[in-house]
């Protein structure tokens, strides 16, 4: 046997290309795969029923109850997300907000905002180990989720991301 045919051998370097291109930190373009792999800086949107999958599976985990949706909310986390990326910060100066919730009684209101991360698989994950983040994603009296991010390029953390959980 003098080894494989050169179909094979062609198709064995190729495979081996695909797999050499991928560790070197080359990724498919943001429409591919995904959508929490998608990169907000390179003009994916936010995926929010993807962003609220992740947060109910994470809650579960938990023993917390699922969130729904909120178009106020999210509208909210747009406006602080952008309030964020005027001032090209990673906070917008306040400490973490946890206001009583009126329409709700005993509810409260937990909003934080990050910068920097790319992707909502990112962001995620960073809220998640990060103790003042994750205890808004596990606000057990909470009902609502507003999330955004907002890319602001030529800013120093580019992507920027709101959480609000009532």
């Amino acid at each position: 046997m003098t080894g494989p045919a050169p179909s094979r051998r062609l198709a064995v370097t190729g495979a081996l290309a695909l797999v050499l291109a991928a560790c070197a930190g080359e990724r498919a373009p943001s429409g591919d795969g995904p959508s929490f792999y998608r990169r907000i800086d390179e003009g994916a949107a936010l995926d929010e029923e993807a962003a609220l999958s992740l947060v109910n599976a994470h809650r579960a985990r938990n023993g917390a109850p699922p969130l729904s949706l909120d178009p106020a909310l999210t509208a909210q986390a747009r406006l602080r997300a952008a309030s964020v990326a005027q001032t090209d910060t990673s906070t917008w100066g306040e400490v973490p907000k946890v206001a009583p919730v009126a329409a709700r009684q005993g509810g409260v209101r937990r909003e934080r905002v990050s910068a920097g991360y790319r992707t909502l698989a990112e962001a995620f994950s960073g809220w998640r180990d990060s103790p003042p983040h994750n205890a808004v994603l596990l606000e057990r009296s909470g009902t609502r989720l507003g999330i955004a991010a907002v890319d602001r390029p030529g800013t120093k953390y580019r992507v920027y991301w709101a959480i609000i959980v009532e």
